[in-house]
């Protein structure tokens, strides 16, 4: 199978991913704040210091609504690539819309390192108000949220070397 179609073909397959994530994604978000008063499902860090709750009502919507901003930035950067994966499996490497596409996919992993940093503190305060307690607030960027800093940088810039291949694509298509 030569390259070309072995580019198409897993394009056509990570497509298929990407909306399976989107759904998986928000219907995890959905869960974890809905099921019976309890917050299931939450990452480790506000699991150990919280638990599973009980929380009121009011708590798991503003918490859900907190989880809002990580979802938007992920559904922003997975757009950008079902998008580039659209082109690519049918075959379009050098469009006008790739760097732009691949630019807003490094500024979706950059939103999303942020907007992960966020919900963690944001969540862990509106948990610890729930308790009746003491306000506690966790603050912390992990290092899967520098990685996402770090791959969304480097992602804009191949945006940048993708506006300039197609610049010469289409350079040398305008030549023959």
């Amino acid at each position: 199978m030569s390259k070309m179609n072995s580019l198409m073909k897993t394009s056509r397959k990570l497509r298929m991913v990407i909306v399976s994530l989107w759904l998986l994604t928000l219907g995890a978000a959905v869960l974890r704040w809905t099921i019976t008063g309890t917050a299931t499902l939450l990452p480790p860090t506000l699991a150990a210091q919280f638990g599973s709750g009980p929380f009121p009502p009011t708590i798991r919507l503003a918490c859900f609504v907190v989880e809002l901003a990580p979802l938007a930035a992920a559904y922003y950067s997975l757009v950008a690539l079902y998008r580039i994966c659209g082109a690519y499996g049918h075959g379009d490497i050098f469009k006008r819309e790739t760097g732009i596409l691949y630019r807003r996919f490094g500024t979706g992993l950059l939103l999303l390192g942020g907007a992960n940093a966020l919900y963690t503190t944001l969540v862990s305060a509106l948990l610890s108000s729930a308790g009746g307690g003491k306000l506690a607030i966790s603050v912390g960027l992990s290092t899967a949220d520098l990685y996402l800093l770090i791959v969304g940088g480097a992602v804009q810039m191949l945006g940048i070397v993708m506006d300039e291949a197609y610049r010469l694509h289409d350079e040398n298509a305008q030549i023959i």
